[in-house]
């Protein structure tokens, strides 16, 4: 299943010759069915969403971009919540984002909507940028992970209706009739319990420099898992945080983020072949099936072979938020630096770092 049908490497927006900025500043009007698959707002559906309808809504606190608190709870069992989770540099989502707006000066009476950025390769500046470029007049929150690993999210946009017994009635990629059938629905649909029973979440704590990396099984492209980190290397250990789109998908709508993630990828692809460093590339599981990592793993080369972190584990152990970045190890595995692989000093960081490891 790919999220955007024909285009393992996410590479939508170049070849269809979209632009990211045409997309969100004339989106096609909203579809009275779903998107054609050769559209710039389409997206192909997860199946793994329906197993979501009737579970009880997790308890979040969620804080606005004016750092206004969120209690999501609170909501459960008075009115129904629509959350919409999406990305900045997400073209579908931009596609969306007009209709979006609509939707909640129809509905901000009677449902609570909540503008929801997954907080993955973002900051709080570039998301209130953008959402006042939108013209969104929701409340807008950044995602620390939790929500999204609470829904299991491999891609946006994601819209997420909880009805008025606090449970998910809907959950879909795309906008248009569908999305307005459901809103109707749980507007006019009463509360029919008088207990609501919430979903627990656990916000994963990231490594502080110095600790001892945990174990942490990822697959390679042909399904093997191993450890991501030997606790008895002979040598000390690198791993590349990046994504199997970043130099492709972002080179249309983030382009310096694009020419940060191949600089990055040269500049690692050189030190590895010194074999100072046993290294692994860690592939972000946003947008990305284990069926993309041959592609990825040619472009990086045999010195830095890849694995997928198919539910975001390594990202949020290593708390990585922003491509490229590098993780270094020592030999005993435990982290010694956490490296912005944005930075043009790259290089002579891990040559640093290699030369005070061979000192010990």
């Amino acid at each position: 299943m790919s999220f955007f049908p024909g285009f393992a490497s996410l590479f939508l927006a170049s070849v269809l010759g979209v632009s990211a900025q045409a997309a969100f500043a004339t989106p096609l009007p909203p579809p009275k069915d779903q998107p054609s698959p050769d559209s710039p707002a389409y997206i192909a559906e997860d199946p793994h969403l329906s197993s979501l309808i009737g579970k009880p809504a997790p308890a979040l606190l969620l804080k606005t971009l004016d750092r206004q608190d969120i209690d999501l709870s609170r909501f459960y069992g008075r009115q129904p919540v629509y959350l919409k989770l999406w990305a900045t540099y997400c073209i579908p989502c931009r596609a969306q984002m007009p209709g979006f707006e609509k939707l909640y000066g129809t509905y901000k009476d009677r449902i609570h909507i909540i503008a929801v950025d997954v907080g993955f390769g973002e900051n709080r500046n570039k998301v209130a940028t953008f959402a006042e470029h939108a013209g969104l007049t929701m409340p807008v929150v950044m995602d620390d992970g939790s929500l999204s690993n609470w829904l299991h999210i491999k891609a946006t946009p994601l819209h997420v209706l909880i009805d008025r017994n606090g449970r998910i009635a809907y959950v879909d990629h795309q906008d248009g009739a569908a999305l307005e059938t459901a809103l109707e629905k749980v507007v006019n649909t009463p509360r029919s319990t008088d207990k609501i029973q919430l979903s627990t979440t656990q916000h994963r704590t990231s490594l502080q420099i110095g600790q001892k990396v945990p174990h942490i099984d990822l697959p390679d492209a042909t399904g093997h898992a191993t450890n991501l980190v030997s606790n008895n290397s002979r040598v000390p250990q690198a791993i590349f945080f990046g994504a199997t789109w970043c130099e492709s998908y972002l080179n249309t709508v983030e382009p310096e983020t694009a020419q940060a993630c191949k600089r990055a990828r040269i500049t690692l692809q050189t030190l590895a072949q010194d074999h100072h460093l046993k290294w692994t590339a860690v592939a972000a599981h946003l947008w990305t099936e284990l069926s993309d990592l041959p592609a990825y793993q040619t472009l990086l080369g045999p010195e830095l072979p890849v694995v997928l972190d198919t539910d975001g584990l390594a990202f949020d152990t290593f708390g990585v938020t922003q491509i490229p970045a590098v993780a270094l190890i020592d030999s005993t595995g435990h982290l010694k630096r956490l490296l912005d692989a944005r930075q043009r000093d790259i290089a002579s960081q891990i040559q640093s770092f290699i030369r005070s490891s061979a000192k010990h």
